[in-house]
């Protein structure tokens, strides 16, 4: 028996039921006794009423069968990987909703599978980078360790060569910590709070930085400006770029303000080129080929303070117009939505 049939006498046997039951009832409540009479008059009744049970069944059958049918159509395309084909179009406005809710959904999983996808090769280069930038000291540390094995140090020499080997373990380990760092900013399950960015700028942030004697800071911030955001990822997202536009500005100033919704931190520094303004932000890339060995930056500082920028629903960015030297920009994600009707 098909789904069709089976609602169709469902809804006949219900009917059927229904009238008997209402007709005993109506005679019962008037209280009068049910003779041959009064049953030859509710049979009437029931009899009278089948076409119209029969043809409410019908519809009713017809209708559900329908929709039975069309989501069982819907779930087989999905099953056979068919449900992000444009190509459904329904007359039923649940079933063409079920299709779409689905296709948002095929289409959200798609960009949560390309960020994993992306997130394991930023993972995979980072891991390449740290094998190569930690070979170095290690080497170093190996050579020296030999030769106080071996005592062929000097003993003039030992006071040198410990201090060495302290400076590379230094590294070794200010280097494991930005990687973990890096990794943490990878996670995408944060709690956010408002946050009252002038307060939070001159009490978390600004008290922790260190400008050079001919640079001045100045935060032009907007007294009731307030952003929603997890409290320790914009601190390390500030304190890193102005860290950084600490290091890069010999004279001058830094300034961190608030412009049109935007967050900007600018500089009067050296500035960096048009050209790198993607590539600054790659995990273990300086535009200072001396990073490593010299003034201890790794190339994660920029790299950790986007992912943990668009983790909270913002974009981070360099704005190449500005010729006054350095300027990021920190910006909310605008989501558009798309609809397919009209």
């Amino acid at each position: 028996m098909n789904t069709k049939t089976y609602l169709i006498l469902y809804y006949s046997i219900a009917g059927i039921i229904i009238s008997l039951f209402t007709a005993i009832m109506t005679y019962y409540i008037i209280d009068v006794p049910i003779g041959s009479k009064m049953i030859f008059k509710i049979f009437l009744t029931i009899l009278l009423t089948l076409p119209i049970i029969g043809l409410l069944s019908y519809l009713i059958g017809s209708c559900l069968s329908q929709r039975l049918f069309a989501i069982s159509n819907c779930l087989n395309n999905i099953n056979e990987d068919k449900f992000l084909k444009e190509k459904h179009e329904e007359n039923i406005t649940d079933i063409s909703a079920i299709h779409e809710s689905i296709h948002q959904l095929s289409k959200r999983l798609e960009r949560s599978i390309g960020k994993l996808k992306d997130s394991n090769q930023q993972l995979n280069n980072t891991i390449i980078s740290l094998s190569h930038d930690i070979r170095t000291p290690l080497t170093i540390i190996e050579g020296y360790l030999e030769e106080l094995e071996d005592d062929i140090v000097a003993p003039e020499r030992r006071t040198h060569v410990m201090g060495i080997l302290k400076k590379e373990t230094a590294y070794i380990q200010e280097l494991s910590s930005e990687v973990i760092h890096y990794i943490q900013s990878l996670e995408t399950d944060i709690q956010q709070e408002p946050i009252h960015l002038k307060s939070f700028a001159y009490e978390k942030v600004c008290p922790l930085l260190r400008v050079k004697e001919k640079v001045t800071l100045e935060c032009e911030l907007d007294e009731d400006f307030t952003l929603m955001f997890n409290p320790i990822a914009l601190k390390t997202i500030l304190i890193n770029l102005l860290h950084n536009a600490s290091k890069h500005t010999v004279e001058g100033e830094i300034r961190l303000k608030v412009k049109e919704e935007k967050i900007l931190i600018e500089d009067s520094g050296i500035g960096i080129e048009p050209q790198f303004k993607e590539t600054i932000f790659q995990t273990f890339y300086a535009l200072d080929e001396s990073r490593n060995r010299k003034d201890g930056g790794f190339g994660l500082g920029l790299s950790i303070a986007r992912n943990l920028a668009e983790n909270n629903g913002y974009q981070l960015y360099l704005d190449t117009n500005y010729q006054k030297g350095c300027r990021f920009i920190l910006s909310k994600i605008k989501v558009t939505i798309q609809s397919n009707h009209p």
